[in-house]
């Protein structure tokens, strides 16, 4: 039996190319990051993907970012952010999308997909600039009352979460997509 690559080749290939890339690499020529193109929605009819456990891969994050919201954080908010995915890693995908945020009037999906077209216009400008741009929706993690964490979650097995970007205080996303 063959060894299998421990990198994670993109879920489909990239513009009408049939080679796989491996992620975390860079686009020849522009210097962006590659990443998966297909993003795997919040309903899952698989069960196996469903218990298994979230994996996070930093390739993407947007660390030149300097507007509404940045990577520019002090220690302590990096230790909550981090915190909280540790905690995450003990649970299946099927726990996590099972978790609601409670407000006075309704419960809501903590953690979920949300389609980029109800981001706000910096945040698709930015995913352009990046040359992540090629996706429907991003996955957003809830760690604070209002703080988030933005990402892109791939189909491949084991789920991998990419966060992007540390929103401290829900300006990606107008507050009526909670």
């Amino acid at each position: 039996m063959a060894k299998r690559d421990k990198r994670q080749p993109v879920p489909s290939a990239p513009k009408g190319k049939n080679k796989p890339v491996v992620l975390g690499s860079l686009a020849p020529g522009t210097g962006k990051p590659i990443a998966p193109k297909k993003l795997l929605g919040v309903h899952s009819d698989s069960d196996d993907d469903d218990l298994c456990h979230p994996v996070w891969r930093l390739s993407l994050l947007d660390r030149e970012h300097d507007g509404s919201w940045s990577w520019k954080v002090d220690g302590s908010t990096l230790a909550m952010i981090l915190e909280a995915l540790t905690a995450m890693e003990r649970l299946t995908w099927r726990e996590i999308r099972a978790q609601q945020a409670h407000s006075k009037s309704r419960s809501l999906a903590k953690h979920h997909a949300q389609p980029v077209s109800s981001l706000c216009t910096e945040a698709q400008k930015r995913l352009d600039e990046l040359g992540l741009d090629d996706w429907d929706e991003l996955f957003r993690f809830r760690i604070m009352q209002k703080g988030r964490l933005w990402g892109v979650l791939s189909n491949e097995s084991p789920r991998v979460f990419y966060p992007i970007w540390w929103d401290p205080e829900h300006q990606v996303s107008p507050l009526g997509h909670d």
